[in-house]
């Protein structure tokens, strides 16, 4: 009888530790992915309203070519391609803003809200995502930069 516990035992904890998710029996849980809360979301007017305010940064996630055809006027680029090196640049400017509103191309874009997840895994906490991005923008009659 004690041999037959001790087999389903270690059968358990063989499969335990597995397990795409096991339980912390023999090896500590893996570390859970980025806990960063929901991001506040900002439309084209708001945008428009803070556009060149004291403080406030646009950045712009899509690639360097995409921003150099046209993008928010001020915007810098932050292309999330290129996120270690520009990030590296850009950070004491990033830093200093009061405020930072982030967009891609579309509202299916999803390079803003991964970009909004990178700068919160490097301790920045003050950004909006503008989601409409550069489709809302020109949609209703924006000024593009080039």
């Amino acid at each position: 009888m004690l041999v037959l516990i001790a087999a389903a035992a270690a059968a358990g904890l063989a499969a335990n530790y597995f397990a795409s998710e096991p339980l912390p029996l023999l090896r500590p849980p893996p570390k859970p992915a980025s806990s960063m809360p929901t991001v506040g979301e900002v439309d084209a007017e708001f945008v428009e309203q803070v556009l060149g305010a004291p403080g406030t940064l646009l950045v712009d996630a899509r690639a360097a070519a995409a921003y150099r055809l046209g993008h928010v006027p001020g915007a810098i680029s932050l292309p999330l391609g290129e996120f270690a090196a520009a990030f590296s640049r850009l950070e004491p400017e990033l830093r200093q803003a009061g405020l930072l509103i982030l967009y891609c191309s579309d509202p299916t874009c999803s390079d803003s809200p991964e970009l909004a997840r990178r700068l919160w895994d490097e301790g920045l906490r003050n950004f909006l995502l503008f989601k409409g991005g550069m489709e809302e923008w020109i949609g209703r009659g924006h000024a593009v930069e080039k």
